[in-house]
């Protein structure tokens, strides 16, 4: 069986047309980096993704983020996590949405919104913050 493209929420390009970040966002709570490892393994293992240099999940509670250049395409922990309760917070309510009870659709809104703002602003960007280096 041929080896099918899978979708992927979101894909961030640099000014240059490279893809930089792939980013999949789930409305799911309870998770572990366990469970992001697998569903990172699962998609690269049941689809073809481009190449990028970031691979971002994205849930209410918690991001899970890889620097995907020279990363095996088994399961592997995230290198990075986020408490997205604290940096999601602006959006939640910004967009008047409970993080409990958001739907798969507007959790997706909510995270482009999110991505659009930290595209646009170098204002967000800190030594700190570790998304600072999806920011071309």
């Amino acid at each position: 069986m041929p080896v099918q493209p899978i979708p992927i929420d979101f894909i961030a390009y640099d000014a240059g047309g490279t893809v930089i970040l792939l980013v999949e966002a789930k409305s799911r709570h309870g998770t572990s980096e366990s469970w992001a490892a697998k569903l990172r393994r699962n998609m690269l293992a049941h689809g073809v993704l481009p190449k990028a240099m970031y691979f971002l999940i994205a849930t209410p509670e918690r991001m899970y983020g890889w620097k995907e250049q020279h990363m095996p395409l088994n399961e592997v922990p995230p290198q990075f996590t986020i408490d997205a309760r604290k940096a999601l917070a602006p959006y939640f309510a910004k967009l008047n949405q409970d993080p409990a009870n958001i739907g798969p659709r507007a959790f997706e809104l909510l995270i482009l919104t999110w991505l659009t703002d930290i595209a646009r602003s170098s204002e967000h960007r800190s030594e700190l913050d570790p998304l600072s280096d999806f920011v071309v």
